[in-house]
Order: structure tokens, then sequence, then C-alpha cells
């Protein structure tokens, strides 16, 4: 019996060690890594007009129609989602105080106490290829942008029943 468990424990050891069938580097259905990915396509040479704040779109915009907002990388502690082309907007007229600071009017700190206020003024932002799939790359990358910086995003508005609103972006301007 005692040679069972460790004959177990040894197996469950090297699978762990060494994995058990990933996907090897030169598999082709392998998901992209940014380097394969031109992130220019999705950079927009020129801002759109007609940009609108955050605030104002997640009141206004309406379910699979075009919408242009400006805002900036921000509203989260850490805005990234790691690893694929997507962050969250700010509403450019917010500007975010530490955690336990007070609060003036036009400012959000990132504690819980503000959740919800953070929610009415941010939204998520992903970038999307021709097929409406999200981009897997890290935005950071991929558009070549940090945390703060003030973008311009063209795209598609997605709301859900529950009030949720992203922004299907096809493509960014970052205001330099």
């Amino acid at each position: 019996m005692k040679l069972t468990i460790q004959g177990f424990i040894l197996s469950l050891a090297v699978s762990v060690l060494f994995g058990c069938g990933g996907t090897s580097p030169a598999d082709p259905t392998a998901i992209a890594t940014p380097v394969a990915i031109n992130g220019e396509k999705y950079l927009l040479a020129d801002e759109p007009d007609g940009a609108i704040g955050v605030i104002e779109a997640r009141d206004s915009a309406k379910d699979g129609e075009p919408v242009v907002i400006v805002g900036r990388i921000g509203g989260a502690a850490n805005p990234w989602i790691e690893g694929r082309a997507a962050f969250t907007l700010l509403d450019a007229s917010m500007a975010m105080v530490a955690e336990g600071a007070d609060n003036e009017e036009g400012e959000i700190c990132l504690d819980d106490c503000c959740a919800e206020e953070r929610g009415k003024c941010t939204t998520l932002v992903k970038v999307v290829d021709g097929d409406g799939k999200l981009v897997a790359a890290d935005s950071r990358q991929l558009l070549g942008v940090s945390a703060d910086d003030t973008v311009v995003v063209s795209g598609t508005a997605s709301k859900d029943a529950s009030g949720n609103f992203t922004v299907l972006a096809q493509g960014v301007f970052v205001r330099r």
C-alpha cells in the first residue's frame, strides 16, 4: 500500500513538472504572440471626430451601434487584461486618488467604497480583429500604450441586460 501511494505521488510530481499534453511552440494552432501580430492595423493615424466621454457613452450608446469614446487608461489598480488586447478606460473628467485618500469632486479612489462610482465612469475596451475576436496580444505591446495615456477608441458598443458596457474596438488613437 505504501509503495502504491509513493508511485502515485511520483507520477503526479512528474506530470506537474513536465506537463501533460500542452501545445508545443511549433504547433500552428498555438495562440499568436505579440511579435506575430501587427499592432499598426489597430492604431489610428488620425483622431476620430465626435468622441464622447465614457460616462456619456455608458448612458447613451446602444448595443451593437458604432461609438467613439475618449478617456484615460486606468480606473483600476491594474487596468490591463494580461496577454490580451483589453484594458479599462476611465472617463477623462475623472482623476484617480490613492487608496485611503479623501476624494474631491471629479476624483475617485481605488477602495471598495468607490467601486460602484468607478463602475459608472469606466468601461472595458477590447481590441478585436476583423472576425470580432479579442486580439491575443498584450495592449501595452500591441498599441504601445501605458496607464494614464489618453486614447480615443472607435468601435462598437456592447451592452448586456445587467448594464455592463464594453467597447469592441476596431481602432485606437493615442493622444501624444
